[in-house]
């Protein structure tokens, strides 16, 4: 008879959070999808970082952030996109006493 093992928990990553541990924070939440994705669903309350405008984007951000500091998460569409962590990157560069994440699987996560 084989027994089951408990499935382990994806590893978490280097500024990487859990969907389950980012809900429980005040968030600003950056959405990295496309226009088209954005438009049909995102998370409540969710900016959308338009990739082909970054700096308006940015700015936006840097504003709200600068308004009422808050935790940062930007998602994209799943685990395997990097364009959040691109995005949470450069979002340090500009904000370094900002606590700033991706979410770890995406919009994939959310939506389950």
């Amino acid at each position: 008879m084989l027994a089951l093992l408990p499935r382990a928990e994806p590893e978490i990553g280097p500024n990487e959070i859990r969907l389950q541990d980012a809900k429980a924070l005040d968030v600003i939440w950056v959405d990295a999808r496309s226009a088209e994705d954005f438009s049909v669903e995102h998370a409540p309350e969710a900016i959308f970082f338009d990739q082909a405008d970054p700096g308006s984007s940015m700015a936006g951000i840097l504003e709200l952030w600068l308004e009422s500091p808050r935790v940062i998460i930007v998602y994209c569409a799943d685990a395997g996109c990097g364009t959040s962590k691109k995005i949470a990157e450069e979002l340090r560069a500009n904000l370094p006493d900002a606590e700033i994440y991706s979410l770890k699987g995406g919009w994939d996560a959310w939506s389950r």
